[in-house]
Parts: C-alpha cells; structure tokens; sequence
C-alpha cells in the first residue's frame, strides 16, 4: 500500500508559482514602443521603390539605418546595405540594398543565421 504524503499549501502554491515563472522564461517580451517601431518601419518601407536614391529612401523612412553596411564591388560600384527592424514576432530586418546608389532590391533579413 501506498503512503501519500500531504503537501502544505503554501508550498504547493509557492511551486506553482515557481512552475509558470519557468514557463513564461520561455516566453519573449517586446516591450509596445518597440513593437509600434516595427510596425511604423514596415509602413515607410512599404512605400520605397526599387530605383530610388540613397537620399529619397532616407526622407521615406524619416531616419538614417538602424544597421549600415557597404563595400566596393569588383566593378567599382558601392553597395550599401541599410536594415530596419520590420518585424519583433518573427524576429526580422528588412534590409535595403544599394547599388551605385540606389535601390537594387530589398529582402527579409532574419536576426539569427540558422546553422
């Protein structure tokens, strides 16, 4: 026969507490300014056309980059690469590729590279 044995009730509540402080560590957080950033990011980009100049693409996002990068090509050319934060949930850039210039193309850019 199986003895069972009585647990206090502030220790069981002390436990189920101490469970969902461990469930929600899992969880992400994104605080509301920084989520409305996104969304305003996502908006402005939504208007930027291939084509256009490194100066017409700063007035549309009202900003400089939140991440730059930029080289020279084999032909001479510049490329710079400028990202914005687009989307917290899925944890995305949308990065905005210049040549020479303007606008080449623009692509999702994820936070993380996967292995």
């Amino acid at each position: 026969m199986q003895h069972l044995t009585r647990i206090d009730p502030r220790v069981a509540r002390r436990l189920t507490h101490l469970l969902m402080l461990i469930a929600l560590a899992g969880c992400v957080y994104v605080p509301r300014v920084m989520w409305n950033r996104a969304e305003e990011n996502e908006r402005h980009i939504n208007r930027i056309k291939v084509g256009q100049t490194l100066e017409e693409v700063r007035a549309i996002m009202g900003k400089d980059p939140e991440r730059r990068e930029a080289r020279a090509r084999f032909d001479g050319k510049t490329v710079e690469m400028w990202s914005y934060v687009t989307d917290y949930a899925r944890k995305l850039d949308t990065t905005i590729i210049f040549v020479g210039g303007r606008v080449e193309e623009m692509r999702a850019t994820p936070w993380e590279e996967k292995d």
